[in-house]
């Protein structure tokens, strides 16, 4: 059973992920493939995965950079971590974004 704080959450991860494009002009995050999973907790905090569309482009970075800001700035969601996987060094990628 979803608590209010999830459903709230969820709601808001889908407003922005809905709208949000993808830096090299292929739609949204989820249009791209970018966008692997989602999930929010019954706290509001927000987890999402994905696999940048050009794994050495820094541009990617500073849009997820600016893309977890975003989500972080909704008032239902507590926190945001954005996890990336498929590309080397997946662990600097998920360090940078969420530091």
């Amino acid at each position: 059973m979803s608590s209010r704080a999830q459903k709230a959450a969820q709601r808001q991860l889908l407003d922005v992920l809905s709208s949000w494009q993808e830096p090299h002009g292929s739609g949204t995050i989820a249009e791209s493939g970018a966008l692997k999973a989602m999930q929010a907790d019954d706290d509001g905090s927000v987890r999402i995965k994905v696999t940048p569309a050009r794994a050495h482009c820094p541009c990617c970075l500073l849009d997820l950079i600016d893309l977890r800001n975003a989500l972080q700035k909704k008032r239902k969601i507590s926190s945001a971590f954005i996890e990336v996987e498929g590309i080397p060094d997946v662990h600097r990628w998920t360090s940078s974004i969420n530091e």
